[in-house]
């Protein structure tokens, strides 16, 4: 009789016992997830946090032309000589081994675009200079049609790197013959070249 009595309540004892079992073990599940997701969002959070160091090296590269073999404004010494027919003779004379690039640069007083180029006059070979040699720019200062002609008292030169892009180191003034130029919309350079006749041809 006695045995009879005993044996439903251990069975509810029991499946109490597995009750409160079933909920330790989904309770700690639970916590473990919380903790595993707070250590996925403080990763990613670092994460964002870390500097792009692949992209602050291209900005850096970016910021300007490596100099290389080209000349540059410490490298050489500039005058603007009159030449006939209105023209201006860009003498660059060479302080140490450099090579001329391209064709310069210029800027009239405070204008923001440069002059455009003579396709025509592109030398077969960039203009490799040793130490007191110079290479020669013809700049043509009007045209027909370049427009209404004003005068321009300053010039400023940047020279090119191999890549076609300004030297680092600024622009280089030349004095222009009598303080002055009479220029328009059409205002052009020849490329630097090894002669004076070839700067000025056509």
């Amino acid at each position: 009789m006695t045995d009879r009595r005993l044996l439903p309540l251990a069975a509810a004892v029991l499946t109490a016992v597995a009750a409160l079992t079933l909920t330790g073990c989904g309770g700690g599940g639970s916590s473990d997830a919380k903790d595993s997701s707070a250590a996925n969002a403080s990763d990613s959070a670092d994460s964002s946090d870390a500097p792009d160091v692949g992209a602050e090296g291209e900005d850096s590269a970016a910021s300007g032309a490596a100099k290389g073999d080209a000349c540059a404004p410490s490298d050489v010494k500039l005058q603007a000589r009159p030449a006939p027919s209105g023209r201006v003779l860009l003498v660059a004379t060479a302080s140490k081994a450099c090579t001329a690039y391209g064709f310069p640069f210029l800027r009239f007083d405070k204008d923001q675009a440069t002059a455009d180029m003579v396709a025509a006059s592109k030398p077969a070979a960039p203009v490799r200079l040793a130490p007191g040699k110079a290479a020669y720019a013809g700049v043509v200062p009007t045209s027909a049609d370049g427009g209404t002609p004003r005068e321009a008292t300053e010039l400023s030169v940047s020279f090119q790197a191999k890549n076609g892009d300004p030297v680092e180191g600024g622009e280089l003034k030349a004095a222009l013959p009598g303080g002055k130029l009479k220029i328009d919309d059409s205002v052009r350079t020849t490329y630097w070249v090894g002669e004076e006749a070839a700067a000025l041809k056509g």
